[in-house]
């Protein structure tokens, strides 16, 4: 039985999320500049030719990487503000998730760090988080206007939880032995957003 062009599509998609998949440790390992075509295409467990059939360089595999990250980061912003609850208890949820998220999947916070630093379309895609903040700052100033959270400046706040997020995603991702026996939790992260 011949296959479909959708049966086709479809294998491709898996075997360019295999790529994806096995290319996030290759680059949270060694970073961009050391990662090289062949290093991507041995840890998927293919040629560079097929390698080179889904993506143009390497630059645009770290790129479509990075676009995953991102939108997942954006998902559970969006995903937290719609949610019923008050805003605290919305940022519980938000917090929870992303600290969930760095323990079960700490490459994709070593690919937003080194792309910060990186220029060009990088940049690009870091800028489609400027709206997840915009909206975080939204829901802390819902939630100081319901009295939950401390009444300070919204975008220095917004500056220290997702400081606060990178901190504990860098040493996440470094292995820092003694940042897993003291991993904060949802409510101690919390602590320094609440009235």
């Amino acid at each position: 039985m011949p296959r479909t062009k959708e049966v086709f599509q479809q294998i491709r998609n898996i075997s360019r999320q295999n790529i994806l998949d096995k290319a996030a440790e290759v680059f949270a390992d060694k970073g961009l500049a050391d990662t090289k075509i062949s290093d991507l295409a041995e840890a998927a467990g293919i040629s560079q030719g097929l390698l080179y059939r889904y993506f143009t360089n390497k630059e645009d595999v770290f790129i479509a990487l990075l676009e995953r990250a991102v939108s997942g980061v954006t998902d559970y912003t969006l995903s937290a503000i719609k949610r019923t609850g008050t805003p605290l208890e919305k940022l519980h949820w938000l917090t929870e998730q992303i600290l969930k998220g760095m323990s079960e999947q700490p490459v994709y916070f070593k690919i937003i760090s080194q792309a910060i630093a990186l220029p060009g379309k990088v940049q690009e895609v870091i800028a489609k988080m400027t709206p997840v903040g915009q909206l975080f700052r939204e829901l802390i100033i819902e939630g100081q206007n319901a009295g939950e959270l401390v009444k300070r400046d919204p975008d220095q706040l917004v500056l220290l939880y997702i400081s606060c997020l990178y901190g504990l995603a860098g040493g996440k991702s470094f292995n820092i032995r003694r940042l897993d026996a003291y991993f904060p939790t949802a409510d101690a992260l919390l602590q320094i957003l609440k009235a």
